[in-house]
């Protein structure tokens, strides 16, 4: 297994640019299906989860090419499929297949795409959504069937759940007649997969509220469109500054929705300007603790983003207290920061923090994507080396993080292991 070695201990600071957002992209490659022919993203980050989803996708007859940031997808042959649990189970982004397919197709497949160690993600709000657009879906051992063209609805869900919102979108963007979805998730990403979608001619209003309205289309034509800036990558860099006493400017930030995660830098006492295309971070001298701070739908502070801030309020002056609820497994990163001597215990779904002066050197490992980035954080500012174990985690949501934290004058190196 691939690890990370680091030397920690270094301030850090620097001029970076932001890769373009994992949980943007995901839902607009299967969006990309709909579109029957040539779709150009640009600014598309080269991540293992993107990988796995155009593996997945080039099954069903995609073909696909991605270099230097720009993705050329070509759907014109693409045709309706078994997604097995080799594909489904390798990216979460791949259930939104179910809605694109049954969207161009009137059919899809899929194997379950499983639980995960952060908690459970149940498809059955999937399932309820495809439903409700008049589809026949059955539960089978072998996983989700669908059959019949979409038809318009009244979708209602009651948890702003941000993958079943997606899926209700795809497959109700050609589908007849008007779909109106109530407690829609608000996420950023679930906007910017709306205005995809309207570039290559669906009509979609209410992008960014709790109530959609889709009037189905004939058909989506090519399009290019420009994926927006990791809101969750740009809190992870952002905290490396606010915890090691520096300062990082982020580049490449139009666009991107901070709302939930400006809040809690400023909760530390960190500094933040932000302009058109930048976003500037200058650590306090002393970092404050955060008496309660509590994850949940947007907009508020998102659950992507906790592991990184238990790393960050460990090294924070005071007590500190993390109410988790979105994910009922999400403090695996817990038992992980105690290793490098962080006073962090866990209580169910709260993590209790006080503040530790610093940190030291361990090996230690990453059991989910956020713990392994919070956990790079927490060996950047340790006094000593570390290992961090885990790395293909890393490397589904992170573009190249061991150069970015070079840049940011970190020592740092990936290792692998045979």
């Amino acid at each position: 297994m691939s690890y990370i070695t680091i030397e920690g201990g270094n301030k850090l600071e620097g001029d970076i640019p932001l890769q373009g957002s994992k949980n943007a992209t995901l839902p607009i490659l299967a969006a990309s299906v709909l579109c029957n022919g040539t779709v150009i993203l640009k600014n598309c980050p080269d991540i293992t989860d993107v990988r796995e989803m155009l593996h997945a996708l080039s099954y069903a007859g995609v073909r696909s090419s991605l270099h230097d940031g720009i993705l050329e997808l070509d759907t014109s042959n693409a045709v309706p499929c078994y997604f097995g649990p080799e594909l489904a189970g390798k990216t979460r982004g791949g259930v939104l297949l179910l809605g694109a397919f049954t969207g161009r197709f009137g059919e899809a497949g899929m194997a379950y795409p499983g639980g995960c160690v952060i908690g459970a993600r149940p498809i059955d709000l999937h399932c309820k959504v495809l439903r409700d657009l008049h589809t026949t879906l059955t539960e089978e051992e072998e996983g989700v069937f669908v059959k019949g063209k979409p038809g318009g609805g009244h979708v209602f869900l009651s948890y702003p759940s941000v993958g079943a919102t997606e899926n209700a979108v795809l497959a109700a963007v050609c589908a007849g007649g008007r779909t109106v979805i109530s407690g829609a998730a608000m996420e950023p990403e679930v906007s910017e997969l709306c205005r995809f979608l309207n570039r290559a001619g669906a009509k979609i209003s209410g992008i960014g509220t709790r109530h959609i309205v889709i009037d189905g289309v004939r058909r989506l034509h090519e399009t290019e469109y420009t994926i927006t800036g990791d809101r969750i990558v740009a809190g992870t860099y952002l905290a490396a500054a606010a915890m090691s006493g520096g300062e990082v400017i982020l580049r490449k930030t139009r666009r991107v929705c901070m709302k939930g995660i400006f809040e809690s830098f400023r909760a530390v006492g960190a500094r933040i300007y932000r302009d058109c295309d930048t976003l500037v971070l200058k650590a306090p001298d002393t970092l404050h603790s955060i008496p309660e701070l509590v994850t949940a739908p947007f907009p508020a502070f998102p659950t992507d983003m906790q592991s990184q801030m238990t790393a960050l309020l460990s090294v924070a002056k005071g007590d500190s207290r993390i109410y988790e609820t979105v994910f009922e497994s999400r403090f695996g990163v817990v038992t992980e920061l105690q290793k490098m001597g962080a006073d962090v215990r866990n209580r169910g779904r709260f993590a209790l923090i006080h503040g530790v002066e610093k940190l030291h050197g361990a090996s230690v490992a990453a059991s989910d994507l956020r713990s392994g980035a919070a956990l790079v954080l927490a060996a950047a500012v340790a006094e000593g080396q570390s290992k961090v174990y885990g790395y293909d985690f890393i490397a589904r949501g992170y573009e190249d993080i061991c150069g970015i934290f070079r840049l940011l004058g970190a020592r740092i190196e990936i290792t692998e292991e045979k």
